[in-house]
């Protein structure tokens, strides 16, 4: 009884808070509520509010806990990108940064894209910091092949994701460190990937709707796929058996909630 008063307080937190969102920006507050019936226990609601504004990324956490210490949490983010970002993708799905173009590999098939941004700057982020305010971890290879992805951030310091997978559901990647898709793997939902350094997708990955940003170098291997839009701030070598295609579906707001 007690717990499921507190989740009905913090879904109406949010609630009226993303109500109010466009015309009251959110902040941080702590609120003091009348005690709970029955019980007589006194009720406080802490909301943070933490953002990356060059990704238009927001998050927001609403803590309902009691004197009991019963508590119930619930988090949601939304990733709106911001004009400049969104305009870029749309006059080319592929945008790499870096000054320095790298020359043609002397593998055979494997060339450098070098699209220019027209004034644009890479977005600044830490995965880091991201995984601070998330709590939630990448899942393992199994259970990402047993559950997919749960429309949440999934936060790892880097990692090589095992050949073959099939992931289904929506949901962001975010790796600290070097990571790599391994292959034969497909991604069927929507997913962000936020890469802090280099990013390696290895041969014959599908990536159906996919938003990449990249702030190292990105390697794609032969015969892959990647439908959505990519962003690298050093250099891309993709091979040239590899297709990356625009799908402004991907540059959508992306919004997710879920409870604790």
């Amino acid at each position: 009884m007690c717990r499921k008063q507190l989740e009905i307080i913090a879904q109406s937190f949010v609630s009226v808070a993303l109500q109010q969102e466009n015309e009251t920006e959110l902040a941080d507050a702590v609120y003091k509520l009348p005690s709970l019936q029955p019980g007589n226990d006194e009720v406080q609601v802490s909301v943070s509010v933490n953002r990356v504004s060059d990704l238009g990324l927001r998050f927001l956490k609403v803590d309902v806990s009691d004197s009991l210490l019963n508590s119930f949490i619930l988090r949601q983010c939304v990733l709106l990108l911001p004009e400049d970002l969104h305009q870029q993708f749309v006059s080319s799905p592929v945008v790499v940064l870096s000054s320095d173009v790298q020359e043609r590999s002397e593998e055979k098939n494997t060339s450098t894209i070098t699209s220019k941004s027209d004034g644009v700057a890479f977005p600044q982020f830490s995965v880091e910091e991201i995984a601070i305010w998330t709590s939630t971890d990448l899942p393992s290879a199994s259970e990402l092949q047993r559950d997919g992805l749960n429309g949440w951030i999934y936060c790892s310091k880097g990692i090589s994701l095992t050949e073959g997978l099939n992931v289904n559901g929506d949901g962001i990647l975010a790796f600290a460190e070097d990571a790599a898709i391994g292959d034969n793997t497909v991604f069927t939902g929507r997913i962000i990937i936020l890469a802090n350094r280099d990013l390696r997708i290895g041969n014959r990955v599908k990536l159906e709707k996919a938003l990449i940003l990249c702030q190292g170098n990105l390697t794609v291997g032969s015969d892959s796929i990647i439908n959505g839009a990519v962003m690298v701030q050093k250099n891309a070598k993709v091979d040239s058996k590899s297709k990356i295609t625009a799908d402004r579906e991907v540059l959508e707001p992306f919004k997710s909630m879920v409870s604790y």
